[in-house]
């Protein structure tokens, strides 16, 4: 994409949950010897070498992640949940004089590595689309591309109260981008059993 307005202009990794029914912080999972939330860094700096990349982990701080160049961001408010990390994200590019195109978003509870979303959702970006979202069996409203235009909108909405990113969707221009159905269980997982499926279901996957 070489027009301003749709390029990807920073990446936010959204790690501020309490993984409460994980019983573990789920971005230090991994048993290769490194983390999974230092896997998916570390695929968006082969993606780029000057891609802002933001860690919405509230007051949690990753040492692991200091050799890739990343920004751990506060919550934007206390217990103000993913779309919290998403205002603060798209805030923080918007203060830096990112003022056009995307922030890639993305949770730290998928496996799928974050070039091939990346690839998904910038594959056929619509020029007008405020929003692109992921779509398999569900859609995902934690996985996409957000407008940093957003930026006000987005605190506005968070500050007045609003959780919910398909309630902030409600009244803007959105879509979504189906993927394979072999991504489904590993693009979200809440629990040890379903993480095991996710690891399961990723090791059989041939288009990732």
């Amino acid at each position: 994409m070489t027009d301003d307005s749709t390029a990807v202009i920073a990446a936010a990794i959204l790690a501020g949950g309490d993984s409460l029914r994980m019983g573990k912080d789920k971005a230090v999972l991994g048993d290769d010897g490194s983390s999974h939330i230092e896997r998916q860094v570390s695929d968006l700096r082969d993606l780029s070498q000057s891609l802002p990349i933001y860690i919405c982990s509230g007051s949690r701080r990753y040492e692991a992640l200091n050799p890739y160049d990343v920004r751990h961001l506060p919550d934007l408010i206390h217990s103000a949940g993913p779309l919290g990390g998403v205002a603060k994200a798209l805030d923080t590019a918007e203060t830096a004089g990112l003022v056009k195109g995307y922030v890639l978003v993305l949770p730290t509870d998928s496996l799928i590595p974050p070039s091939h979303v990346y690839g998904r959702l910038t594959d056929t970006t619509p020029a007008n689309a405020e929003v692109v979202l992921l779509r398999g069996e569900h859609l995902h409203p934690l996985h996409g591309l957000f407008s940093v235009a957003l930026a006000s909108c987005v605190k506005d909405y968070v500050e007045s109260g609003g959780r919910s990113v398909m309630g902030f969707l409600d009244h803007r221009s959105w879509t979504a981008v189906n993927v394979p159905a072999v991504w489904e269980p590993c693009l979200n997982f809440n629990t040890p059993e379903e993480y095991e499926r996710a690891q399961a279901a990723f090791a059989q996957a041939t288009c990732v």
